[in-house]
C-alpha cells in the first residue's frame, strides 16, 4: 500500500493503464485510478462508457487485455472474485444478484464462508462447535440488517420483498465480507425519492465504519451530494478526475456526459 503525495491517506486500490478488449471494441481503454482509504469516490458516464466492464475487471469477473489492478499492495489482476472477496472487496451489482430460493437472513449470511473456520463433520454432526458458529452467523446477518435499516421479515424468500428492500439486502450480504473497499453498482437505480435519501445516509455510514466506496451512478444529484471526488468515463478512457465543484465546471465533462443545462439528473 502507498500513500498519495500531498495525502495522509494510504491507496487502498490502484488501476494502471487498464484496457479490455472485445473483439474490436475497447471497452476499457487506458483506465487508471486510484482509491484511497476512508474516500467516496464516484465513478460516471455515459450508457457504454466502460464503467460497469471497468467494475469487472477490478473485481475478478473479467480478465483485462492488459494493465494492472493492485490492492492493498497485491497484484490481482488475474486473481479468481472469490479471493478479491476474502483479501477485503467486496461489491453489489447493477442487476440484484440475490439467490431467489433462500431466505433473507440466508442470502446475508451466504457471505460469511470465507470467514469461517469449520471443518465439514462438525456441519455433518451438528457439533456444539457448529451450533456455536450458526449462531454467532445469525447474530451478525441481523445486525448487518439492522446497518442498512432492513425492518421486515427476515425469514422470508428475498424475492417476497419490494425492490428497494432488495437492495439494502444486497448491500448487506456485501458488508458481512468485512470489506476494506466496497464497489456499488448502480445503487440508486429503482429507488424513490425517500429511499435515495436513506441510501445517502446509508453510504456515509458505511464510510465512517472505515470502508471504502466506490460508485457507479447516472444520478448526479447524489453523485455531487455524496461524493468526496468523481472520475468520468467515456468510451473506456478517463477524461476526468476531481471533486464534484471540478467535475461540474469541466467543459470536456459537460459535453460528454452531463449536458448543458447542470440541474438536470441523468
Amino acid at each position: 500500500m502507498t500513500t498519495e503525495p500531498g495525502s495522509t491517506r494510504t491507496t487502498l486500490l490502484e488501476v494502471k493503464d487498464l484496457f479490455l478488449h472485445f473483439g474490436g471494441v475497447r471497452a476499457v481503454d487506458g483506465l487508471s485510478m486510484a482509491v484511497r482509504e476512508g474516500e467516496i469516490v464516484s465513478v460516471i458516464g455515459p450508457n457504454g462508457a466502460g464503467k460497469t466492464s471497468a467494475f469487472n475487471c477490478i473485481t475478478g469477473f473479467y480478465r483485462p487485455s492488459s494493465g494492472s489492478v493492485t490492492f492493498l499492495g497485491e497484484s490481482i489482476t488475474r486473481a479468481r472474485p472469490s479471493r478479491i472477496t476474502t483479501m477485503g472487496m467486496a461489491r453489489t451489482f447493477q442487476n440484484l444478484r440475490l439467490f431467489s430460493d433462500l431466505s433473507i437472513l440466508d442470502n446475508v449470511k451466504t457471505a460469511m464462508h470465507s470467514h469461517l473456520i469449520q471443518r465439514w463433520y462438525d456441519a455433518f454432526l451438528h457439533t456444539p462447535r457448529y451450533r456455536r458458529t450458526e449462531a454467532r452467523c445469525d447474530q451478525d446477518a441481523r445486525a448487518w440488517l439492522e446497518f442498512v435499516g432492513f425492518t421486515g421479515d427476515e425469514s422470508l424468500y428475498v424475492t417476497q420483498l419490494p425492490y428497494g428492500a432488495q437492495r439494502q439486502v444486497e448491500i448487506a450480504r456485501a458488508l458481512a465480507t468485512s470489506p476494506k473497499v466496497l464497489l456499488l453498482d448502480e445503487p440508486a437505480a429503482g429507488l424513490n425519492h425517500n429511499e435515495k435519501q436513506q441510501l445517502i445516509e446509508l453510504i456515509r455510514r458505511i464510510r465512517d465504519l472505515g470502508v471504502s466506496i466506490v460508485l457507479i451512478e447516472h444520478d448526479m444529484g447524489l453523485v455531487m451530494d455524496i461524493s468526496e471526488r468523481i472520475i468520468v468515463l467515456n468510451y473506456g478512457q478517463e477524461i476526468a478526475d476531481g471533486t464534484p465543484a471540478q467535475i461540474r465546471s469541466n467543459p470536456v465533462v459537460i459535453e460528454a456526459y452531463l449536458g448543458a443545462d447542470e440541474g438536470d439528473d441523468q
